[in-house]
């Protein structure tokens, strides 16, 4: 004990001069501790990789979220019904892409219609895409495989439905998209139906298609701007990868601003005995009685 003292007595002012490391070292200690704690839960890893994911894409070091990652978004679904599209003065339906009937969330409607609210004469809102039922996609994914065989006839078909997957939904990929009836299509035209100048046209996929595109137009750029500054008002998201999509509700809506538990639109349809029913409320009639937007 005596030793341990004079030990002590001899060394107390480098001791004392030493206390700030002393405390470092132990917060080091400590937060080591706790990531290891923390990183042992697998629900955990997959939240901090999620949250890292989103990171690089906030600052620019990625274009887009990976699939994988806003597949992974969690779905509490809210039940908004989904409604007919009604006209507006300033709406204009593109039938030939959009199919019948012509359906989104309720909540998605309204916001929508604040949007083409806010227009000015001349201008208006153009709808290319709105819900899309698992039959349609299923059509269309089978259509683009075949398309994508054709052209590759060395490829077999599994190869192709890889491919094909950049070019359309895959139905059984359960993104959150357009089977929600939360995402959409959408352009600003003029009254004839033309678009504004976007450097693509909808649904045109290349070097172009990205919303941020370096090779577009000063026009071009103002005017994805525009559109996407409008969506942005009503809480929409836009997805990077193309232009004219955007999405309320659904996984992509989640992803692109970090919540992982977000997402509040499922599938609007699933399957029961080979065939495809509705398990969220469909109300043909329902904005009869809200009257806060202008027709």
């Amino acid at each position: 004990m005596e030793e341990l003292l004079k030990w002590f007595e001899d060394h107390r002012e480098q001791l004392i001069a030493n206390i700030p490391y002393y405390i470092l070292a132990l917060i080091g200690l400590i937060i080591l501790i706790w990531l290891i704690w923390y990183f042992k839960s697998k629900r955990r890893r997959r939240h901090f990789r999620f949250h890292w994911h989103h990171f690089t894409y906030a600052i620019g070091l990625r274009k887009i979220m990976s699939r994988h990652y806003v597949g992974r978004v969690h779905v509490h679904e809210n039940f908004d019904p989904l409604v007919d599209f009604l006209p507006h003065k300033h709406i204009i339906f593109n039938k030939e892409t959009l199919e019948e009937p012509n359906l989104v969330r309720k909540q998605v409607l309204f916001k929508l219609y604040k949007i083409a609210d806010s227009l000015p004469e001349g201008v208006n809102l153009k709808i290319y895409k709105t819900f899309r039922s698992r039959t349609k996609m299923n059509e269309a994914f089978e259509a683009v495989i075949k398309e994508v065989m054709e052209k590759n006839p060395e490829i077999g078909r599994h190869e192709a439905m890889k491919l094909a997957k950049y070019k359309t939904d895959d139905p059984k990929g359960s993104m959150g998209g357009h089977e929600t009836g939360g995402a959409v299509d959408v352009a600003l035209c003029d009254d004839n139906g033309n678009d504004h100048n976007y450097g693509t046209k909808f649904h045109e996929y290349n070097d172009f298609t990205f919303t941020y595109s370096s090779h577009i137009t000063k026009e071009q750029k103002q005017n994805r701007k525009k559109l996407v500054k409008l969506m942005k008002r009503q809480g929409f998201v836009n997805f990077p990868g193309e232009w004219w999509h955007f999405s309320y509700g659904d996984r992509m809506w989640a992803a692109y601003k970090g919540k992982r538990d977000g997402g509040i639109y499922g599938s609007a349809e699933t399957e029961m005995g080979g065939h495809y029913g509705f398990t969220i409320p469909v109300n043909r009639t329902v904005h009869e009685t809200h009257h806060h937007y202008k027709m």
